[in-house]
């Protein structure tokens, strides 16, 4: 009796340890995050990521689709055809189209997924695969184009002719700060559009785009109004080509590094400073949190589900304070932003916006 009562408590005890050990090893050794491209503003994304990831023991895995939908959908099927339960992805539907799909995958396969940027108006966290898509992470793109387009027209005088680079069509960002920019031209009527071109988000097509705009209109361009920094490049690029830097005003939008150091120098006018770093560190955050069981996604309010994030206009005047706040590691681990997954939130994303 006695023998088998001890063979009985080793089987408990094996089964405790066993089960104690299988729910350790659920806990996510890898954070996968979607990215449209490299540039200096995904970058930034990874790094907060990566800040999070190694807090824990894990590694973030880059998956580029260089803003092609179809390839991220392949990249995502290929991480969940292996096995996935408990996974936590931080992904970049490079197209409204993909966001439905991209979660209920996540959902099928027993992972949890924050979203960056894109959502159609329809879809929310709460109400589709609501057990796995955690949150969607955003900044206000009418807030970006308005504060862009109120300071071009201050730094023309009120009055000239502007051309428009543009991001992705069916992106929100790109529609956000449309809208915010058409607010800053009722405000200046006398700012008046020459062109509108897209360059889906990158510097080469944004820089042939301008070298045909400074070929066709000359002295007929006062301003340039470009939606991202990424872009941006392309445009200063082509400007620094004609021996026209710091002579046309430019405006971006993001914050990337190396055009606030263009505001610096004079080459470029404005940017939104959209901190990067705190998007990454957040959706990952969110997401590793849902997969360990620190927050249960059914249990959060829209406005934790759905929000935009702080940003703020960057020219000469606040430069030197922006330049110099460096982000520091410690701020970004997991136990630094579970204290409060919404530290850096600015209100929910209205549904019109997308």
């Amino acid at each position: 009796m006695k023998s088998r009562l001890l063979a009985a408590t080793i089987l408990v005890a094996g089964s405790l340890v066993g089960g104690v050990a299988a729910q350790a090893q659920t806990k996510p050794d890898k954070i996968y995050l979607g990215v449209g491209n490299t540039d200096e503003y995904w970058q930034q994304v990874i790094w907060g990521a990566e800040q999070v990831a190694k807090s824990v023991g894990a590694e973030v895995v880059v998956l580029d689709s260089g803003f092609d939908g179809q390839k991220h959908l392949q990249q995502l099927s290929s991480v969940l055809l292996a096995g996935c339960e408990n996974c936590a992805f931080v992904w970049f539907p490079d197209s409204p189209a993909f966001t439905k799909v991209s979660v209920e995958r996540v959902a099928e396969a027993g992972a949890f997924m924050t979203t960056l940027w894109n959502r159609p108006p329809e879809l929310h966290p709460w109400d589709t695969a609501p057990e796995a898509w955690v949150a969607n992470l955003s900044f206000n793109g009418v807030e970006s184009g308005y504060l862009n387009g109120k300071a071009l027209c201050e730094a023309i005088g009120g009055e000239g002719n502007i051309v428009v680079v543009e991001g992705a069509p069916d992106n929100a960002p790109k529609k956000q700060r449309t809208m915010g920019f058409e607010q800053a031209l009722a405000e200046c009527p006398g700012m008046k559009v020459l062109d509108t071109q897209n360059a889906n988000w990158m510097a080469t097509p944004a820089q042939e785009i301008t070298r045909a705009w400074i070929a066709r209109y000359g002295e007929e361009i006062d301003g340039i109004f470009v939606q991202s920094d990424g872009m941006l490049m392309g445009v200063i690029a082509a400007l620094r080509e004609a021996g026209l830097a710091g002579k046309i005003p430019v405006t971006g939008s993001d914050g990337q590094t190396d055009v606030l150091e263009m505001i610096k120098s004079g080459e470029v006018l404005s940017t939104i400073y959209d901190n990067a770093y705190v998007q990454g560190a957040a959706a990952a955050a969110l997401a590793y949190g849902a997969a360990v069981g620190d927050l249960d996604p059914a249990s959060l309010t829209e406005e934790q589900r759905d929000f935009f994030l702080k940003q703020f206009l960057v020219t000469k005047d606040n430069i030197d304070e922006v330049l110099a706040n460096k982000p520091q590691p410690e701020d970004f681990t997991y136990e630094a932003m579970k204290k409060d997954f919404w530290a850096a939130s600015a209100g929910k994303i209205p549904d019109e916006w997308n």
